[in-house]
């Protein structure tokens, strides 16, 4: 192939051997899982990989392989060839990583509130994971975003911001530098 990497969507009911499944198909294709999530949200799992396909991978033959794994495996697969540079994190390299978490009863618009305060100061969200705990008293959500906070971003500005959100939405907010080791 050309340089180019492949992003692999895949989405279906859990089950056991998916990864297996996927991950043997790329395997006899040539091609390196380069970055990789996956998760069950109410038992159906999801992946995203990105993939360097080897030198002598045909890329027609590797998306049907892909395909047909998919039907055996019960999964919607979708597949994005995207240039190098489209998959280039330079530009956060100087930003600092953050955890922010957030916990209290469940209510429309948790999401969005919370995501606007970040996007509103350039704050790129590098990862999030919500759930929702029923209880009897009623359900608690949670979530857990770990954020890349650009230097020119105050970060003090950014706490009372997002005091004032947690106020709002009656949701206890927190948010954590994550220490960064530099080689």
């Amino acid at each position: 192939m050309d340089g180019r990497h492949v992003v692999i969507f895949a989405v279906g009911r859990d089950r056991p051997g998916i990864v297996a499944g996927v991950s043997k198909v790329l395997y006899l294709s040539g091609c390196n899982i380069e970055d990789s999530s996956m998760t069950i949200l109410k038992n159906q799992f999801a992946m995203i990989l990105i993939v360097e396909p080897g030198p002598e991978t045909n890329k027609k033959e590797l998306m049907e392989k892909l395909r047909e794994a998919g039907r055996e495996l019960g999964l919607k697969v979708t597949i994005n060839e995207v240039a190098g540079d489209e998959l280039d994190t330079s530009m956060w390299k100087q930003a600092q990583r953050y955890l922010l978490t957030v916990f209290g009863a469940d209510k429309v618009g948790i999401v969005y509130k919370v995501s606007k305060v970040l996007a509103d100061r350039q704050i790129n969200i590098a990862n999030v994971k919500t759930k929702m705990i029923n209880q009897e008293e009623g359900n608690i959500y949670t979530m857990i975003l770990e954020v890349d906070v650009p230097p020119e971003v105050d970060v003090d500005e950014l706490r009372t911001a997002l005091a004032d959100t947690a106020k709002e939405l009656d949701v206890d907010i927190n948010l954590r530098e994550i220490p960064t080791v530099r080689m």
